[in-house]
């Protein structure tokens, strides 16, 4: 925003070290020209040009703020922040190019407007002139001193960003210093009206450190530490994966569809996150810091001051996964002059490295990772060199692509790689023996006791969902060989969306009719279920084997459970 202020040297400008160092050794009350003596005996380039818009005097005495006082106290990272958002406040032609072209409209720092072409560009449409590049120069030679970003350059031009650096943390001094600013320079009446954080953002100050409102309002928010949280007492169900997950470290959940593999993964993120799975998501977590701290550093502190115990996320395998999905990939980041590429971290890699960064704070957070269906992809090309990292924990490992100057990686011991492999699933091969060898395979199998315990409305929609359940696993024995392939117990266990017993025993007759017949054909077209048994066992159901119209087959059941079980059936 203009504050109506005199246009300052877009050219002739001192250092950022030079304004932070003269800032250091200014106290309230000296005159201009003593400010100014301060500013030329450390090298400030044309003092008298800048010195009563960079600094506040009220009848000829320097007013203090945040500015000097962060200098004074030798925080010369806030120092330097503030000196950055002095020149911006300032001069409303810098404001306008850091606000339209160093940011784009969201609030977040645009890689492509961190060039010296570009910014000239803007300087030359706001009618600079031939000083238009010298100013460029000036502009982005102070944002890599804050330091706003890592430059990457060709000659003496910068022609695009390594990366963003983390600004956060300079929001509350910002906030104090525009409130400040804005009530010696604008008007008290408008400093005083509303909230702070709120007349910052209309001052755009958020653009100036490249965050978007909501970043600058969260920033603007104590961050408060959080007690660390309590684990429950290890449910029986959950033991043995838990004596492995230490042992090990690495484990593979296996079985038949509906053996609730997925779901005991996810049971026991839940308890290792003392019951804050939501809160423990690594999406959850990064969603909530700017988008220039998402790092692993920023999201080990994260989870230091949330006090959490695991952090965990997902991975979905699928034939063409690859390395590139999993691990590390090189990535294209917008230049001003087009497209470059950039290694980054994948799901994999960036896990790994925050558990280091929490293993090497003392931390004992799990960082747990499932990958559902491990067996649908390439194992071998979507782990490369990992498969060493796994049996080596702590060891590092070389990859293709360097990140932050490290092509290494580590797999620490606090890292935890939890798989769920489908052994019913005959379109895909068996696991690569070169990963069979190096994780613990769990077998989970179907489990009546699972579908007795369940949240049932009454005993006749219970005993309908374990009579078909046992009338299913009569298809598979060892006689037959394919007692692996037995359909597990989630397909008979309540929806959750029936408002009495009648709708359970509805509900029951759908997911039998609609996942559980069609799952049963396959295998018998596979060879895999005798069909012969399989027609005799739906007939006893009041099913026709023969016939392939799902809402047959539904009512057929349908009927057939309400006259088995009319009399269980509790009467409203």
């Amino acid at each position: 925003m203009d504050v109506g202020l005199e246009h300052m040297s877009l050219t002739r400008n001192t250092t950022l070290q030079s304004l932070t160092t003269t800032a250091a050794q200014l106290a309230p009350g000296m005159t201009v020209s003593q400010v100014m003596d301060v500013a030329e005996s450390n090298s400030a380039e044309s003092a008298s040009s800048w010195i009563k818009s960079m600094f506040t005097f009220q009848d000829d005495a320097l007013i203090d703020d945040a500015w000097l006082r962060a200098a004074r106290d030798g925080d010369n990272d806030t120092a330097n922040a503030l000196a950055w958002a002095a020149r911006v406040f300032a001069e409303p032609r810098i404001a306008q190019v850091v606000e339209e072209t160093l940011a784009t409209g969201d609030g977040h720092f645009d890689p492509a407007g961190f060039a010296t072409d570009a910014v000239e560009q803007a300087f030359a449409r706001l009618g600079v002139g031939e000083q238009a590049r010298k100013a460029a120069s000036s502009l982005l030679n102070q944002a890599t001193a804050v330091p706003l970003f890592d430059p990457e350059r060709h000659g003496a031009a910068i022609i695009g960003t390594a990366r963003f650096h983390r600004t956060a943390q300079f929001v509350p001094a910002l906030i104090e210093f525009l409130e400040e600013r804005i009530r010696a320079q604008v008007s008290p009446v408008v400093a005083a009206r509303g909230d702070a954080v709120e007349l910052a953002l209309l001052w755009k100050a958020n653009r100036w450190l490249g965050l978007t409102k909501d970043e600058f309002r969260s920033a603007a928010r104590p961050r408060v530490a959080t007690p660390l949280s309590s684990r429950a007492a290890l449910p029986d169900s959950l033991r043995v994966l838990h004596e492995e997950a230490r042992r090990r470290k690495q484990i593979v959940l296996q079985g038949a569809p509906g053996t609730g593999k997925t779901h005991v993964a996810k049971s026991y993120v839940d308890w290792a996150a003392s019951d804050r799975g939501g809160e423990s998501n690594l999406s959850n977590v990064l969603d909530e810091l700017p988008a220039n701290e998402r790092t692993p550093y920023d999201v080990a502190q994260a989870v230091i001051r949330r006090g959490l115990t695991a952090l965990w996320d997902i991975a979905q395998f699928h034939p063409s996964y690859g390395y590139e999905d999993f691990v590390r990939t090189l990535a294209p980041v917008p230049t001003a002059g087009g497209v470059t590429f950039r290694a980054e971290h994948r799901v994999l890699s960036f896990l790994a490295a925050v558990a280091v960064q929490l293993r090497d704070a003392g931390n004992d957070c799990d960082i747990i990772l499932i990958v559902d269906e491990v067996n649908r992809a390439d194992i071998a090309r979507v782990f490369g060199e990992l498969l060493y990292a796994l049996e080596y924990r702590d060891a590092p490992v070389r990859t293709p692509y360097t990140i932050d100057g490290n092509a290494s990686m580590v797999l620490p011991s606090n890292f935890i790689l939890l798989g769920t492999m489908n052994t019913a699933d005959r379109s895909i091969a068996l696991i690569d023996y070169a990963l069979r060898r190096r994780f613990t395979f769990i077998t989970l199998i179907p489990d009546a006791s699972v579908i007795d315990g369940a949240d049932w409305f009454g005993t006749a929609d219970k005993a309908a969902a374990l009579h078909l359940f046992e009338a299913v696993s009569a298809l598979f024995t060892a006689a037959d060989n394919n007692a692996s392939l037995a359909v597990g117990h989630s397909y008979f266990l309540p929806s959750g969306d029936a408002a009495d017993e009648a709708g359970s025993l509805a509900s029951i007759a759908r997911r039998f009719a609609y996942e559980v017949v069609p799952l049963l054909h396959e295998y018998a077209a596979e060879g895999l279920v005798d069909a012969g048994k399989l027609a005799d066992v739906l007939g006893a159901l009041g099913i026709d084997a023969e016939d392939g119209d799902q809402d047959a087959v539904e009512s057929a059941l349908s009927a057939w459970l309400a006259t088995s079980h009319s009399d269980d059936v509790d009467q409203p």
